[in-house]
């Protein structure tokens, strides 16, 4: 059989190309996934929704293109529930919309679900997450932040600082004259944030404890944010004494920048420590799922949450530990709170189906 020179080339071109693909497999996954980075990259881009900055994702975007350089990755920080709304309407008309979606909303993600819009996805990487991590097929999680005490260290000594809520409603009552709207948090009425994180904290201490202690809190009375970044300059300018069920990822950058570590603390909240799930999933309306599979992995494997940890979030992946970078990590939470002190912040239906009682509820309480 004869071959032409540009016959050769041709084949020889194939072969190093499928030689390279081959190369690119990560360790431990199917030798199929070959053909998905075939086409991944043959779809060349992936947009993602989010409600994480630059900051966070820099590192991530840049192992992502080390290891996958022909794939262009675009960011759009678009807020939480405005991830999902967002992609809910251009998906809807037509338009070209989000390839993948990496947010902090459940109530988007159970509607997101409740739509049949999560791309049933069986990542190589599922087998080294726990259950609670994978609530719904498709949907995994990026990090799981801690909300915690953020405290102005020019208002309260350090022996005074709380490290339960216990604890911190008795120094509240016992200073209540100079508490008076200086206590603030994620305002639940307005910020789904908010509303998540007391949700979750009444269902794990229990209706009567839960409702006295936020009573207590309400009749200071309290002001609310809708935002981390206003409580953290109130509370580092000494206006706010303590903020509580402030995320973590928000306090520990402001305590790094110049000066700022002298005027803020925080402390974790020992007999319920919430934590905020970011979910990841892949839409269906994806343009680029090949491309949206591949970066999905990358940021559940160790190297993604690694990146991620670099960049501010709370890596979720068990086993991953603080160090170079990595402030803190799921595992690093509950070996400093213990186990049954984590209050996952997760995707229970009743959430969403009581909403209306429940806000009603809270308004009573915290006079909003």
């Amino acid at each position: 059989m004869r071959f032409t020179t540009s016959a050769l080339m041709l084949a020889a071109s194939a072969l190093m190309a499928s030689l390279a693909a081959a190369q690119d497999v990560p360790a431990g996954y199917p030798a199929g996934y070959a053909d998905t980075i075939k086409a991944a990259t043959t779809e060349g881009s992936l947009l993602i929704y989010t409600n994480m900055g630059q900051k966070n994702w820099q590192l991530v975007i840049e192992g992502f293109r080390a290891r996958y350089p022909g794939i262009t990755v675009d960011i759009l920080d678009v807020g939480s529930r405005e991830s999902i709304e967002r992609y809910l309407a251009e998906s809807s008309t037509g338009v070209a919309t989000a390839d993948l979606i990496a947010t902090a909303s459940q109530p988007g993600w159970l509607d997101m679900q409740a739509r049949g819009q999560i791309m049933d996805y069986a990542s190589p990487e599922a087998g080294n997450w726990p259950d609670w991590s994978k609530p719904f097929p498709g949907l995994y999680t990026v990090s799981a932040d801690p909300l915690v005490f953020a405290w102005s260290a020019l208002n309260v000594p350090e022996d005074q600082r709380a490290h339960s809520f216990a604890d911190f409603v008795e120094l509240a009552q016992e200073n209540k004259g100079a508490w008076a709207n200086r206590v603030t948090t994620y305002s639940p009425i307005s910020s789904p944030f908010g509303y998540v994180a007391h949700y979750y904290f009444v269902k794990h201490h229990g209706e009567e404890k839960a409702w006295a202690w936020l009573d207590a809190l309400g009749a200071l009375p309290l002001r609310m944010e809708t935002t981390g970044g206003p409580q953290m300059e109130k509370v580092t300018s000494g206006e706010y004494v303590v903020s509580y069920f402030m995320s973590g990822i928000t306090v520990w950058p402001r305590i790094d920048e110049a000066g700022r570590g002298q005027f803020l603390d925080w402390t974790y909240i020992e007999d319920g420590q919430p934590m905020m799930i970011r979910g990841i999933g892949i839409p269906k309306a994806s343009a680029h799922p090949e491309a949206a599979k591949l970066m999905l992995d990358y940021i559940l494997s160790e190297e993604g949450q690694i990146a991620f940890g670099k960049g501010g979030l709370t890596p979720a992946r068990p086993g991953v530990q603080p160090g170079d970078g990595v402030l803190a990590t799921y595992s690093s939470v509950v070996e400093a709170v213990g186990e049954d002190n984590i209050i996952m912040l997760g995707y229970d239906p009743e959430m969403m189906d009581g909403y209306e009682v429940f806000q009603e509820r809270l308004r009573q309480s915290l006079g909003q």
